[in-house]
């Protein structure tokens, strides 16, 4: 895939073609190219149709349609067994090749020979480009560019071809003065060969891109519906090929049933050839304007609004609506001139905005897909369905004419009805679209626990284990001998005692197994906390749960609790609301009963929503997610002012890193806090959102999102386009998309507007910011940057910090009031030692001693090494 992370050059006019740097090189390769071919298939086509409707009846067409998609269907199977032994290089130049040599031969042969079926030979050429098309150009681009690039590039390199189609088209009624049609195919032909060549170059250029290893031969024999839907995989990706399958024959279906009414009906109005290809010129000259338009403004914005939903369903509801027009206007007034402009609506349709934006947004549908599969599957779309399309077309109307179904009206119904089928199938694929998106995720969830996790490495146990050599499962010894182990002396006997009391299951064990819980000995009191747990008794409850308290027995006492599990919960609720508890330690309560589980633990969750504390809020909330809670009606509009406070947070952040980049590097531990408090606060938003809306893969984009991977990138944002609704989807998106940093506040300014600050003023700014929304070692970074941003006197802010109740701030705040203001230091140093904050005055004094700024806790707290790679702003 094309990389741009490494590639700084930027240059005015990517701003407005919506380029990032390093992609205008390949974005004018793919141009060009679609320029030149674009120029070729425009004066092949109106050539050759007029040409072969001035020689053959216009009932011969489904004749020639029947031809077309044989001959396209069987070029397919060549390349598909020309992938199972070569490169995707060589298919891709041995393709164009036999393009020039046949096409090329054609054309000189009738230099030699004057016959009306070379006419219809060069006519089945026209589905022939679109197949080298799709296999050479689609292809090639979905290897260079990933999933974001494609959504909007794609439609950008198109311009290309539009503007040769116009051109072209505009130019065939001129050009027809000066030559005849046969001319004109010779310099459809030059323009042939000059795409061949530049695409020579492009596989040159991106060999690395356009080299992945071809997919087995046994992957490939298949049918060709079972093809088009590639190996078959999950039932949901074989649902997925099948619409894909579908999506790409229906189009040609109605491309060619469409062209076929408006050939005809054209034919009648215009008899002679060069009237015909004049006015065939000047319809696609301006249904090529029109294509010009939309993809130059109006294809980014409804695909960035509506995703690609947008341009897979538009085509057939608007071909339902022109249709649907024709057929009620054709039953009572017959075949008329508005009826031929009815149908021309349709072939408009076709041909505007099926190239502008059903086509991009079709190709986009292949990119979730592996890129080996993918490249193979493209191939069989384009010989399979799309040449069985072509086929099927003629089949039909020939079966239709033998039926006496031949009037253009009694056509226009039988239309109507593909067109719904084919609309209902473009919803459907919609969902299959997402499901793909998922899997593409789970592999990329798959790959980076396979790259974090050592494949040796297994689950620590919840418990430490009982000391080598202690017997654990030996029979239960009389509870008098136990009571003797309990007091002896030696640790091993005591171990011994507990741990045979916990299996002993009598009634009056517990009495024994108490003073254990106290004892000196930490590997005495772990064997009695797993002892606790095994017995269940209440009456062990309250040591456990002082023992809880203390952070060096906290994993033996909460697997024990977790063992004794629901009955224990109510005891825990009570310890809980004590006045004189922790805030860590409500934290982790509330932690533990929602691994207890069960309807207690969800009532007390739910109780404590909307908790004072922000960490106890954010543990209920991680509760109520693996509990698969779905917020309620009440509960809704305090989670969506949630969400809305978090994203608010986020944008500022965003803000913030906007003010403070040209003047700290991203290494810089000031930076480094940002990302730190970014990744801190990007779960806790994909928590917000899988309570709203009950969707669990908001755990998978959570965990995924901050890493800096283009691909995977664009299949987050794709889903979360997809699944979030619209309410949110405009002030979450901007945030993640790959813009630049003030480009993401900027579009986050109409429900988040935010300040442009100097740098002294934004740091006053994050140290003022409410300690429930920021971590304490971030603020006491931004503390110490007060020792080199001072122009306004900070003795205020740093004073009302040097008496918060975290150390690492007072601290920090304490050492830089020394540094700037030592006579306030000295004076509030004073004040500290006649007060009773005890923790205020050791620091202070500490401070006075002359503690090095080394040895402050705000650097030894600062993580190792930052994780650069994975900025969720940058």
């Amino acid at each position: 895939m094309l990389s741009i992370s490494h590639l700084p050059r930027h240059r005015p006019w990517y701003d407005l073609l919506g380029l990032k740097p390093g992609e205008g090189h390949a974005v004018s390769l793919f141009g060009a190219y679609s320029l030149l071919m674009g120029a070729t298939v425009a004066v092949f086509y109106t050539c050759s149709t007029s040409l072969f409707l001035n020689n053959f009846a216009p009932d011969q067409l489904p004749l020639a349609f029947v031809a077309g998609g044989t001959f396209t269907y069987v070029l397919g199977l060549s390349v598909q067994w020309a992938q199972r032994r070569l490169g995707f290089r060589q298919v891709n130049a041995g393709l164009l090749l036999f393009a020039l040599l046949s096409v090329g031969g054609l054309l000189l042969l009738g230099s030699f020979v004057q016959t009306k079926w070379l006419y219809f030979l060069l006519f089945l050429w026209n589905r022939g480009f679109v197949f080298v098309h799709g296999v050479v150009f689609w292809a090639t681009m979905g290897r260079v560019f990933n999933l974001q690039q494609s959504k909007r590039l794609f439609s950008l390199i198109g311009l290309g071809d539009v503007v040769s189609s116009v051109i072209s088209y505009l130019s065939v009624p001129l050009l027809l003065k000066l030559f005849s049609p046969d001319q004109l195919l010779t310099v459809s032909f030059a323009f042939l060969l000059l795409s061949a060549g530049l695409m020579g170059y492009i596989r040159r250029r991106y060999r690395a891109e356009l080299s992945v290893a071809r997919t087995p031969a046994v992957a490939v024999r298949q049918s060709a519906p079972e093809a088009a839907a590639g190996p078959p995989r999950k039932s949901a990706g074989r649902a997925y090929y099948s619409l894909l399958f579908l999506l790409s024959l229906l189009p040609v279906f109605g491309l060619i049933y469409v062209d076929f009414m408006f050939t005809v009906l054209s034919k009648q109005v215009y008899p002679h050839k060069e009237s015909l290809a004049s006015f065939l010129g000047l319809f696609f000259g301006i249904c090529a304007i029109i294509e010009l338009f939309v993809k130059g403004f109006l294809y980014n914005k409804l695909i960035s609004t509506y995703s690609i939903r947008i341009g897979i369903v538009l085509l057939p509801l608007l071909l339902l609506f022109s249709f649907g027009l024709s057929a009620l206007y054709g039953t009572v007034y017959g075949v008329t001139p508005l009826f031929f402009a009815f149908v021309a609506l349709s072939r408009f349709f076709m041909s505007a905005i099926r190239r502008s934006v059903s086509d991009p947004a079709f190709q986009v549908l292949f990119q979730p897909i592996p890129l080996a599969e993918r490249t193979l599957l493209q191939s069989r779309i384009e010989g399979g369905p799309k040449a069985l399309g072509t086929a099927l077309t003629g089949v039909v109307l020939l079966g239709l004419h033998a039926i006496g179904f031949s009037s253009m009206v009694e056509l226009s119904y039988v239309f109507l009805a593909v067109l719904t089928f084919w609309a209902v199938s473009s919803f459907r694929i919609q969902g299959g679209y997402r499901s793909m998106l998922g899997e593409a995720i789970g592999r990329s969830a798959a790959l980076l626990h396979r790259q974090t996790v050592r494949p040796d490495a297994t689950s620590a146990p919840l418990t430490p284990p009982p000391p080598p050599g202690v017997p654990v499962d030996a029979a239960s010894p009389p509870l008098a001998q136990l009571d003797l182990l309990a007091l002896s002396p030696a640790v091993e006997d005591r171990i011994q005692a507990a741990t045979a009391l916990g299996k002993s299951g009598r009634f009056h064990a517990y009495r024994s197994l108490l003073p254990l819980l106290s004892d000196p000995a930490p590997a005495v009191r772990e064997a009695a906390i797993r002892a606790a747990g095994t017995l269940r008794k209440p009456e062990l409850w309250p040591p456990l749960f002082e023992l809880l308290r203390t952070g060096r027995h906290q994993p033996a006492v909460r697997a024990a609790l977790l063992t004794i599990g629901e009955p224990v919960v109510p005891a825990l609720l009570r310890l809980f609301n004590q006045p004189e508890l922790a805030l860590e330690r409500q934290a982790d309560l509330v932690d533990l009963v929602s691994a207890i589980g069960g309807e207690p633990a969800r009532r007390f969750l739910r109780a404590n929503l909307n908790h004072p504390q922000q960490r106890v809020r954010d543990q209920v909330l991680l509760g109520l997610v693996r509990h698969h809670h779905r917020a309620t009606t009440t509960e809704r509009p305090y989670l969506t002012q949630q969400l809305k406070q978090e994203v608010e947070l986020l944008v500022w952040l965003a803000a913030t890193r906007l003010d403070w980049q040209q003047a700290y590097p991203p290494q810089s531990p000031l930076m480094r806090a940002l990302t730190q408090e970014k990744e801190r606060l990007v779960p806790k938003i994909f928590t917000l959102l899988s309570l709203l809306y009950g969707n669990n893969q908001f755990d998978v984009i959570s965990e995924l999102i901050t890493q800096k991977n283009a691909e995977t990138q664009g299949f987050l944002l794709e889903l979360l386009s997809t699944i979030l609704p619209t309410e949110v989807k405009n002030d979450l998106l901007p945030l993640f998309a790959e813009v630049p940093l003030a480009e993401k506040v900027r579009k986050s300014a109409a429900n988040y507007p935010q300040q442009r600050l100097s740098v002294e003023a934004r740091l006053h700014d994050f140290i003022n910011r409410d300690y429930a929304h920021l971590a304490s070692w971030p603020k006491a970074v931004a503390i110490r940057e007060l020792l080199t941003w001072h122009q306004h006197d900070p003795t205020a802010i740093l004073v009302a910090n040097a008496v918060s109740a975290d150390e690492v701030i007072a601290e920090t705040a304490l050492y830089v009031l020394h540094r700037l203001n030592p006579a306030r230091f000295a004076e509030l140093h004073q004040s500290l030692r006649g007060s009773s904050a005890a923790s205020g005055r050791q620091l202070a004094d500490h401070i006075a001693a002359g503690l090095p700024e080394a040895d402050l806790l705000v650097a030894r707290l600062a993580p190792a090494s930052a994780p650069l790679a994975a900025l969720v702003v940058t």
